[in-house]
């Protein structure tokens, strides 16, 4: 099951696991694309991610999947990472 969340612009997203908030999209043209996000789950941890990088929110692994329309009034993708569990033979 896909868990995603949309963060739109001037609009922090509550959950029921944290706070999520874009402080900010770099589109600028020769420069990678940048969303500098704010996670709040009882502690507050500051990241600055591309397309794909990953972090975490208490003990689950999330990913900035995609950023549509980044040059104007952007939204900002990011979703659960479903990990694979171990298994012994």
């Amino acid at each position: 099951m896909t868990v995603e969340i949309i963060i739109s612009r001037g609009r922090p997203t509550q959950t029921d696991i944290a706070f999520f908030g874009v402080i900010d999209v770099d589109a600028r043209p020769g420069h990678p694309l940048t969303v500098r996000l704010v996670v709040e789950d009882g502690e507050e941890r500051r990241y600055t991610l591309e397309p794909g990088d990953t972090f975490r929110v208490r003990d689950e692994l999330w990913a900035l999947d995609r950023v549509e329309d980044p040059d104007d009034d952007w939204l900002v993708f990011i979703r659960k990472v479903e990990q694979q569990s171990e298994e012994t033979p």
